[in-house]
């Protein structure tokens, strides 16, 4: 399997600078890191997220996030991915994902999908199956 590609520099340290704050356990958990890496990837989306994760506790309050109002289609449907990925506790379909986000989202999006089945590249080939 190919390494998780970031968007860039920024999303990478982004990405890390909340990993490092997760608990050890957490730090290793597939669905932390798949919601940090789409959350990081999209400031509006992580502005929207930072208000609901709770990096140090892992507490994540996706109710009260996907009741927030959200004008934009893209952030909506990436909003629900986040829970999607995390506790699969919405529903959104692949063609949502595709007729809703732009070129770079959508990679964005595959890319989480990928860590969260594969981890990040510390944690590939450790995935128990």
């Amino acid at each position: 399997m190919n390494a998780v590609c970031f968007l860039d520099d920024q999303h990478n340290k982004r990405y890390q600078m909340i990993l490092k704050r997760l608990s050890t356990r957490n730090r290793t958990k597939t669905p932390f890191q798949a919601i940090l890496f789409l959350a990081t990837g999209n400031l509006q989306l992580m502005q929207l997220f930072s208000d609901y994760f709770f990096p140090e506790t892992g507490e994540f309050f996706y109710q009260e996030m996907l009741a927030e109002p959200v004008d934009d289609r893209m952030i909506d449907v990436e909003r629900q991915l986040l829970v999607q990925l995390y506790n699969g506790r919405t529903t959104v379909t692949v063609i949502e994902i595709i007729d809703q986000l732009n070129p770079k989202e959508l990679k964005l999006a595959l890319g989480a999908i990928q860590v969260r089945m594969f981890g990040t590249d510390e944690e590939v080939g450790h995935r128990q199956t």
